[in-house]
């Protein structure tokens, strides 16, 4: 079992849709960080990072990125047949726990690294801080001023992060759920952004269970409780993710 994790986790990042997934996302924030305000520390960090999670494009198709990695790594193994030497040599359960694990922290750390980039970017060329200026007022009635205020800026940080990487873990799962139940690559990598934007829809008037709204966290008015719907979903596919498993395996 150490041996398969070890390598599972190994391919999970050593992959040509890991890093250019990740390059592309961070591309594409950061160009919403330089086009976005002037570099000169002019204006409000929160404005750079308002540009960035509002106006940058991201959030609409952030789905697509996490399952580029190895969510669909089992239609592969599906196609070939060699599923059945896994399940052969250790249950469909550990397996996917084995799996799951990979699969998500490809996926979560595809979207924590150039979050925290990002972050990072906006406080070394924007002014931290409680807004002030021609951005004052930017934050007032958000729970970004209470936490600026009482914890610090390390707290947005720190949340905008965990939340990117819960985000990324979600849907990487997702997709890797979609290949367990229909081994189509193409489904595989099709279906969770058709499920994110029917959620993101659908879900409008609930904000705790809203996808987007949870990865921005700002929405929901703690990033704790948004943490925690994170959480919930990662709990709802894994089980399906088990349950599929364990149909491939009483199937044959």
């Amino acid at each position: 079992m150490n041996v398969f994790l070890w390598k599972d986790m190994k391919r999970s990042f050593l992959n040509i849709g890991f890093f250019g997934g990740m390059a592309a996302l961070t591309i594409l924030l950061m160009a919403a960080v330089v086009m976005g305000a002037p570099l000169n520390r002019t204006r409000s960090s929160y404005y750079i990072l308002a540009n960035v999670f509002g106006a940058s494009g991201f959030t609409p198709f952030a789905a697509v990125f996490p399952v580029l990695a190895y969510a669909t790594r089992f239609c592969e193994e599906y196609q070939s047949g060699y599923y059945r030497m896994i399940f052969s040599r250790m249950s469909p359960l550990r397996f996917g726990s084995i799996r799951i694990l990979t699969v998500s922290l490809s996926g979560g750390v595809m979207l924590a690294v150039p979050i925290a980039a990002v972050c990072i970017a906006a406080y070394i060329f924007g002014v931290s801080g409680v807004p002030q200026g021609s951005d004052e007022g930017l934050l007032d009635g958000t729970i970004m001023l209470t936490y600026v205020i009482k914890y610090g800026d390390w707290y947005i940080v720190a949340g905008k992060t965990v939340l990117g990487f819960l985000f990324g873990c979600v849907w990487a799962l997702v997709g890797f759920m979609f290949a367990v139940w229909i081994p189509n690559r193409y489904v595989a990598l099709i279906a969770p952004f058709v499920l994110y934007e029917s959620m993101w829809i659908g879900l409008d008037g609930i904000i705790w269970l809203n996808p987007i709204r949870l990865l921005r966290g700002d929405d929901v008015g703690s990033y704790p409780l948004a943490a925690g719907a994170e959480c919930a979903y990662l709990l709802v596919v894994s089980a399906a993710i088990m349950a599929g498993l364990v149909r491939r395996y009483r199937n044959g």
